[in-house]
């Protein structure tokens, strides 16, 4: 299995937050839920900004205490992917996510959360949020690519480890 991740290049973040808005776009979700969460430069004038969704984590969390299997980890990409047809929205993904991402539909009363855009994916595309940023500083690909590009995930906080989050970030220095 390759894992797949994020990468964030926080040296060049200007803090848009045009990739939480398209991710928001992209799942049809009203204002004030946002499967990804980034910093706003409007409110923090100076950076390091950070953009953070579902963290794809090697051990999910979410994954072990859906009751009804509406969350699954991908064999093939290490994707964690949500089943909105199965989804009872019973909040047990929500509570047990370390990070806070899995987040309720209040238009379904379904959770809704950061799939990488597997469909998109699947078909050769790349994920809405790192199409969408205008300064590409946003990427996606195998833990492997990310950290060869410079990738790390000491410094942002990952308090529960256990879950082996597959996100990386390149820090301003």
């Amino acid at each position: 299995m390759s894992q797949m991740g994020f990468l964030l290049d926080q040296k060049y973040c200007i803090g848009c937050q045009t990739c939480q808005h398209v991710c928001r776009v992209r799942h049809g979700l009203e204002p004030g839920t946002y499967p990804r969460k980034a910093t706003s430069s409007q409110i923090q004038v100076v950076g390091p900004f950070l953009s953070m969704a579902c963290n794809h984590c090697t051990a999910p969390a979410c994954v072990a205490v859906c009751p009804v299997g509406a969350l699954t980890k991908r064999e093939d990409d290490g994707i964690v992917v949500h089943d909105p047809e199965i989804c009872i929205g019973c909040l047990s993904c929500q509570q047990a996510c370390p990070y806070d991402h899995p987040q309720l539909n209040t238009i379904t009363g379904k959770m809704v959360k950061c799939d990488m855009c597997a469909a998109l994916q699947d078909k050769g595309e790349t994920p809405a949020c790192v199409e969408a940023c205008p300064v590409k500083v946003l990427t996606v690909g195998t833990i492997e690519d990310l950290e060869a590009q410079g990738g790390v995930k000491e410094g942002v906080d990952f308090t529960y480890a256990e879950t082996e989050p597959n996100f990386r970030f390149i820090p301003i220095d």
